[in-house]
């Protein structure tokens, strides 16, 4: 169902388009294919060339009639040009020419356009307005908030919707003059904002959008390990770092971006969403007379609550953009109550009201430091963060398996095996990512080191490194992770992978790869010279600044990322799904680099971040290709992307530490740097102890070694029972990879956080999506995305206007601490 389109004035040849956003943009966001359950491997068919093609004939975008808005069209315009089309099409019929070339996949001709406009405007004035506007917006605000203690993420859905009224309210108020400079002719407005200006400034935004958690990197080394780390080398490392990334996936675009079988999944969903901002999906005019009207919805009688007339009418009187600024205004109100006048209703922790004194009652029901049992919160930064993202954008199937697997560790086996005191964690805090003594007491790293590296006598003569339970379990389930999702992979999309990968050389000239050549390419050596170059400077800056790790340490981390990018590459854009690669960088660092803490920080740099980067920067690419846009111009704007938000990140990160006391540390809350801690934590675990001494034999942690053989055998008896019960819905929708990762981010999240996601979710992408169906397809994507950027908006605003200044409410209901006081301490004394 689309909304009606815009009638031009009668006095009128042309107007400017208005910002209409069709109601499927619900459906194109909603089944995103990175959430979408497998089929039944019963119904699974592996899609080939034989399939039927069908085209866009009714759906593509005039190149003589462009620039004309698809947003604002004269219907007898619009009627004329598909009679045309149908003519143009009976005519070919009729001499027997085949239909027009396509995809050979069904699930790209579903999605993508098999047409290309050349001279569609795509590097304007506008799109560098607005792509380095929403770069300095998602850098800044995502590292802002990203040390909180309720971190937020903005991510490429908020640039999407927010970026197409920018345009066409720019298309709308620029002038279009043309200015000559030097000879060089250009205007500030071509005509209507394009589909291409669209995906471009999304594209170039999207660069920054995941960046925070590679500052992390350099936090922990200028915090814990050497106070004296200048910004300048943290600005190369990391520069470094994203451009031998974005060098990778460029000299991979052969393999993994050019042929037709990487279909990428998540990107048709961001080319569907694309294409629902500026093409017609159906060119029919709805009506709304009586015979449209189902029988069900005009018989009082029957109950569809959903198709109730009042309701049906109501849903047309305000439109997306109004409904945005009303969520909008509302989160930056209302953020002003938990960020600043009183902050303990970020979490409510009802069990430790109730009985503040008595030390279960606090560990069972501390939302912060506790199982969270009965806590809720009315912060909306616990609702939609950045570890389980917003719950709005989660399939509630997907959200039924992360609960469940959050529900059985956390709710329940952890209490269980905590009490029973299984490998002295009793003696330790219940829920805690620090690392410690035998006795209890915080791990002092200077106890064990000796001129920056690990010395194996002291540590002899000092302690073994115990973890809080749960911290441990979440290694022992992310190695069962790891198995499960290539074991799953495997055998859910095994066949698919094996056809795809024999198709590449017969399929590697689809219609999307021939309308491609008709823009110049990026050249190879281009790459190569940006991936040497950007090794050559990370060794060059890490050996300078002092960090501690040999040449040959780097080598190996730049050896791990080019070794994987194309395999792990292969995999996801096939089936969509990753595999963990923290862990297997965790592992080889700590293998070799054993005794060096620093060692952890360049492993992760090269041989995850960047790796984890440039499989981003690929899918990325492939969108581009699948939009047409000149791949010129996409190097060119995601690495000026890049280089923003390089600086704008490090340099806000460097800021904050020199401005707000006790950063990274309870007293300085909410500025607690989860991620940060806990990647110091792993420094300490992974490379500054070693695994060996961690989880080796004699050590209490060993068992979580059989994780491996876990994570290898389960998925299997699902599989079983998913062909033995194809007619058990509920049953394909279990999926075992996401069960197991919904624990693993626990900690650094607060426990608070799952059930209060979960419940969002529930009554969103549930009910109101199961009742309410029409005012969820309308308006549910436009509420996050009005309450995130709400929400983002006033605490910058409180921090740099209230904060800063020194007005800062101390009383009762700012002292979050002193709700759980005893959820802290151990249940047995060491």
């Amino acid at each position: 169902m689309t909304e009606a389109v815009d009638q031009k004035p009668e006095n009128e040849s042309h107007t400017k388009s208005q910002a209409c956003l069709p109601e499927s943009i619900g459906h194109a966001l909603y089944n995103q294919k990175t959430l979408i359950p497998p089929d039944p491997p019963s119904k699974r068919n592996t899609p080939s060339s034989s399939e039927n093609t069908t085209g866009y004939n009714s759906e593509e975008i005039d190149a003589v009639k462009y620039p004309e808005s698809t947003c604002t069209s004269d219907n007898s315009e619009v009627d004329e040009y598909i009679k045309d089309k149908e003519n143009d099409q009976d005519a070919l019929k009729s001499k027997g020419a085949e239909d027009p070339e396509d995809s050979p996949f069904e699930v790209v001709r579903s999605a993508v356009s098999n047409t290309d406009v050349p001279n569609m405007p795509s590097m304007t004035f506008r799109t560098h307005v607005l792509g380095i506007f929403f770069v300095c917006l998602i850098s800044f605000v995502n590292q802002f908030y990203w040390e909180r203690d309720n971190p937020i993420a903005l991510n490429l859905l908020i640039v999407q919707l927010l970026c197409y009224p920018m345009g066409v309210a720019m298309a709308w108020g620029l002038p279009k003059r043309t200015w000559n400079l030097f000879g060089y002719k250009w205007t500030m407005n071509p005509g209507e904002f394009t589909i291409k200006e669209h995906v471009l400034i999304s594209l170039m935004s999207n660069a920054s959008a995941f960046m925070a958690l590679t500052v992390d990197i350099f936090a922990v080394l200028r915090l814990y390990y050497n106070p004296s780390f200048p910004l300048w080398a943290a600005l190369l490392l990391l520069l470094s770092g994203q451009m031998f990334a974005y060098a990778l996936a460029g000299l991979s675009r052969a393999l993994l971006v050019l042929p037709a079988p990487m279909i990428w999944p998540s990107s048709l969903i961001n080319a569907s969403l694309f294409r629902t901002f500026h093409e017609h999906q159906d060119h029919t005019v709805e009506t709304t007379s009586e015979e449209a009207v189902p029988d069900a919805a005009r018989i009082p009688h029957v109950r569809r609550r959903w198709q109730w007339r009042w309701r049906r009418a109501s849903f047309s009187k305000i439109t997306r953009t109004r409904f945005f600024w009303v969520c909008f205004i509302c989160s930056f109100v209302w953020y002003f109550i938990p960020g600043y006048f009183l902050q303990m209703l970020s979490t409510v922790s009802l069990l430790c009201l109730v009985a503040p004194n008595n030390q279960l009652a606090n560990m069972i029901g501390d939302g912060k430091q506790g199982l969270g049992v009965l806590a809720f919160s009315l912060d909306w930064s616990v609702f939609s963060n950045a570890f389980l993202q917003s719950p709005i954008a989660t399939p509630f199937w997907a959200a039924c398996n992360l609960f469940v697997g959050f529900v059985l560790v956390f709710w329940v086996a952890l209490p269980v095996a905590y009490f029973k005191n299984l490998w002295g964690s009793a003696t330790l805090p219940l829920y805690s990512m620090d690392v410690f003594t035998t006795n209890g007491t915080k791990y002092d790293i200077s106890k064990v080191m000796r001129d920056g590296v690990f010395d194996s006598q002291a540590y002899d003569n000092y302690s073994p490194l115990r973890m809080s339970l749960e911290f441990s379990w979440v290694y022992g389930i992310g190695f069962a992770a790891l198995m499960s999702i290539l074991v799953h992979i495997g055998i859910y999309n095994g066949k698919e992978i094996i056809t795809r990968l024999r198709e590449t050389k017969a399929k590697h000239d689809d219609i999307h790869g021939k309308l491609i050549t008709s823009y110049p390419s990026v050249k190879a050596w281009w790459y190569m010279v940006l991936l040497i170059a950007s090794c050559a400077t990370g060794i060059g800056v890490g050996i300078g600044a002092g960090i501690g790790v040999p040449w040959w340490g780097y080598m190996l981390s730049f050896a791990i990322a080019i070794v994987l990018v194309i395999p792990v590459g292969i995999i996801q854009a096939i089936s969509n799904r990753q595999p963990g690669l923290s862990l297997v960088a965790e592992l080889l660092s700590g293998v070799v680099l054993q005794g060096i803490p620093t060692g952890y920080s360049i492993l992760k740099l090269y041989g995850h971040g960047s790796l984890a980067q440039a499989l981003s920067y690929a899918q990325d690419m492939k969108l581009a290709h699948y939009m047409k846009i000149p791949p010129r111009h996409v190097m060119i704007y995601q690495l000026v992307g890049i280089v923003v938000s390089v600086i704008i990140q490090t340099c806000l990160f460097f800021w904050l530490i020199d401005r707000i006391p006790d950063m990274c540390r309870p007293e300085g809350y909410p500025w607690v740097c989860r991620s940060t801690n806990l990647v110091y934590s792993a420094s300490i675990i992974w490379n500054l102890i070693g695994p060996m001494k961690v989880f080796g034999e004699g050590s209490p942690y060993s068992p979580l070694l059989w994780g491996f053989l876990f994570g290898l055998v389960l998925p299997i008896p699902v599989y079983y029972l998913q062909r033995r019960f194809p007619n058990q819905t509920w049953l394909q929708h279990v999926y075992v990879p996401v069960i197991l990762s919904g624990i693993v981010g626990l900690p650094p999240m607060p426990s608070v956080d799952f059930p209060m996601w979960f419940l969002f979710g529930f009554v969103f992408n549930f009910i109101i999506h199961r009742y309410w169906h029409a005012w969820w397809q309308k308006y549910n994507f436009t509420l996050s995305a009005g309450l995130d950027s709400g929400l983002a908006l006033s605490g910058i605003l409180q921090f740099l206007a209230l904060a800063q200044n020194g007005l800062k409410l101390d009383w009762w209901g700012n002292q979050v601490d002193r709700q759980c006081t005893l959820s802290k301490k151990p249940w047995i004394s060491p």
